[in-house]
């Protein structure tokens, strides 16, 4: 991870652990296991693991995972929640330098942090690291059908958005990434919030302001609005598609 992005975290470790959607544990396994037969017993190297929301997919499976976040609040909060694991390390590394040794994981996984990462760096590091393993790539992709809450939300991200200069990760990016082929998948996900969690669930995003910065008053007035259009009991629910990529990275 470029120098430049590894604080766009900081002061919001604590939403960013509260308030992102997971991933869908099951699912994902049972496409590893299809594909390259997965299971307990293999190493993974969850990199840019930040608060540890997909290591903990792979730890309730009982896989030993290095969790290599660089930033320093966010790999604490993943160490705090992930502290019951016996099978779970903490690293403090980047995709590009892990510290991981050579050819000690069967599998990396990089959740919502493929675009923070030199691509070229990171292939060669991860290469290294793997033992004629696999990358898998996971994104919770936001769902935008027309009249729903994501809909809504995703207009309101673009309204109040800071720029950011991160790759898209398209087919092209990809086939650059592996130079082989990918697979990809995807899989249904949601996460239902209150109108703390939605507040909550903006304010983890690096590219919207923090409570403090210029837009941030604009934007909770725009996110009270959505929740009033479709809040039911109390709650919204916001719809992800769970996107990933799975291939072999070759020389």
């Amino acid at each position: 991870m470029s120098g430049k992005f590894v604080n766009r975290f900081s002061g919001k470790g604590e939403m960013y652990f509260k308030y992102r959607p997971g991933y869908p544990k099951k699912e994902i396994l049972e496409i590893l296991n299809a594909e390259i037969d997965f299971d307990r017993s293999r190493i993974v190297a969850d990199v840019g693991s930040g608060t540890g929301l997909l290591s903990r997919v792979f730890l309730e499976n009982g896989n030993k995972v290095f969790g290599v976040e660089p930033n320093d609040e966010m790999r604490s909060f993943g160490e705090t929640d992930l502290s019951g694991f016996d099978n779970f390390v903490s690293v403090k590394g980047t995709a590009e330098n892990t510290g991981l040794a050579d050819h000690s994981v069967d599998l990396v996984v990089a959740g919502q942090a493929l675009h923070w990462f030199d691509r070229e760096a990171s292939r060669s590091e991860f290469m290294r690291i793997l033992n004629n393993g696999c990358v898998l790539i996971a994104y919770n992709e936001r769902r935008k059908e027309k009249k729903t809450a994501m809909e809504d939300y995703e207009n309101m991200t673009s309204k109040h958005t800071k720029k950011t200069e991160v790759p898209d990760i398209d087919d092209d990016f990809l086939s650059k990434f592996f130079k082989s082929s990918y697979k990809k998948f995807t899989v249904r996900n949601e996460q239902s919030l209150d109108l703390e969690g939605l507040l909550g669930r903006a304010g983890s995003a690096s590219y919207l302001p923090s409570e403090g910065q210029e837009g941030f008053e604009a934007m909770k007035q725009d996110l009270q609005i959505l929740f009033n259009t479709h809040q039911k009991e109390g709650q919204i629910t916001l719809e992800y598609a769970t996107v990933l990529y799975l291939g072999q990275i070759k020389s």
